[in-house]
């Protein structure tokens, strides 16, 4: 009993010796982060001070964060006056509806392609003929359909990223070795559950990678389509600015998309540390 409570205590020491780690590499992220970005603005101001930017067309940090942050990032007047903070709520609401539904079907539709054989040869040419098509190249066809508002913006992150993302859902089913399947069949497990145990836990790492990628592409998406004819969100905050040639409130529109998608991808990538949990003990 000894010896086995030595071995015990061996093995977890280096884990220990880890802990203590972690609160200087979590500092050392958030410096260099502060630094680039600390950089990137000084140079901004400094460029405008020195005349080398052109201030109407790119305003200054020191012009654009406190307007950014005053509240007087809004377009339209009386009842269709539509804020910041408005804009951000519609634009993350309709990312979240169809990222979703794109995720669901892929994953769906990939399993498909991986256990059937006819579904493979019948789908699987769709899905790559849409997985190339832009984003912008579904608006027309969104608006005639749907009309215009939350339903087509929605349809265009749908359609932007349903293809690849089948794509790589099949990639990733594919790319389970194939010796865990012979196991488990061997071991008496029926394809249900080799599918919940096994082929489902394994294509995990590359379906989270594909759902982290797919969120860029679905920002992509709705900017456009909100830029090009859907009536509020983000997208069309910016474009509302141009047009008023309102370059403050272009900016707040950018700083705020890349703040936001920033700390998105920051969340799911703590949620895929989390939810791939083997991963962080190998």
């Amino acid at each position: 009993m000894a010896s086995l409570d030595l071995g015990a205590a061996k093995e977890t020491r280096p884990m220990r010796r880890d802990k203590p780690r972690r609160l200087p590499r979590a500092l050392t992220t958030v410096f260099w982060f502060a630094l680039a970005w600390g950089l990137l603005i000084g140079l901004w101001e400094l460029g405008t001070a020195q005349g080398f930017l052109n201030d109407r067309i790119l305003p200054p940090p020191s012009e654009t964060i406190p307007f950014l942050l005053s509240g007087g990032a809004n377009v339209g007047f009386g009842v269709q006056k539509a804020g910041l903070i408005d804009a951000v709520v519609v634009t993350l609401g309709r990312i979240a509806i169809g990222l979703s539904c794109g995720l669901g079907l892929a994953v769906l539709v990939g399993a498909l392609i991986v256990e059937f054989v006819p579904a493979r040869r019948l789908f699987m040419p769709i899905v790559q003929t849409i997985a190339p098509i832009s984003p912008v190249a579904w608006i027309p066809f969104a608006i005639a359909i749907v009309g215009i508002g939350d339903p087509a913006a929605i349809f265009v992150v749908f359609m932007a990223i349903f293809g690849s993302m089948a794509v790589a859902a099949v990639a990733a089913f594919d790319a389970v070795p194939g010796e865990y399947v012979k196991v488990a069949t061997t071991l008496g497990a029926g394809r249900l559950r080799i599918w919940f145990r096994v082929l489902l836990p394994g294509a995990l790492p590359g379906i989270m990678t594909m759902t982290r990628m797919s969120l860029f592409g679905a920002w992509m998406a709705v900017l456009a389509g909100e830029m090009a004819g859907i009536n509020s969100g983000l997208g069309y905050l910016i474009m509302m600015g141009q047009q008023m040639y309102n370059m403050k409130l272009v900016m707040s529109g950018i700083i705020t998309i890349g703040a936001i998608g920033f700390l998105l991808d920051r969340v799911m990538l703590l949620i895929q540390h989390r939810v791939l949990w083997w991963e962080r003990r190998t």
